[in-house]
């Protein structure tokens, strides 16, 4: 697991060297070591956290949800202190079909991660 700022590098030809996209993502789940670099991480994790706020709301629900999407980021959490909610999507078939959506009295469940259970109420209260 790695915390803001590291880079995440996207390449549609795996040129990392070059790559087509970069992001840092508030928190990024890593399970292959090689993917790893001084450069940052290549391509899709595991699961990439963004915490929103008014100004990046927009990117993080659009532009980031496509990006992760079409690079294959198996699990994507839109954490939205404001609403109080997070908002869990999971890649099925090249798809974020399943779209779950918790608010401040739930568990947030993640469904790559079956022992991932956040309570909710205490994520909110810190």
């Amino acid at each position: 697991m790695f915390v803001a700022p590291l880079d995440v590098l996207f390449s549609e030809h795996l040129n990392y060297d070059s790559p087509d996209h970069v992001v840092q993502p508030d928190i990024s789940v890593v399970c292959s070591k090689e993917q790893v670099s001084k450069q940052g991480c290549h391509g899709a994790q595991s699961l990439l956290v963004e915490v929103i706020s008014s100004s990046t709301a927009l990117k993080d629900f659009n532009e980031k949800f496509n990006l992760y999407q079409k690079y294959g980021v198996q699990e994507y959490w839109i954490v939205d202190p404001g609403n109080r909610t997070v908002h869990v999507n999971t890649l099925q078939e090249g798809i974020y079909s399943i779209r779950n959506t918790y608010s401040e009295q739930d568990m947030a469940q993640s469904t790559l991660f079956r022992e991932l259970q956040i309570p909710l109420n205490q994520l909110f209260s810190i």
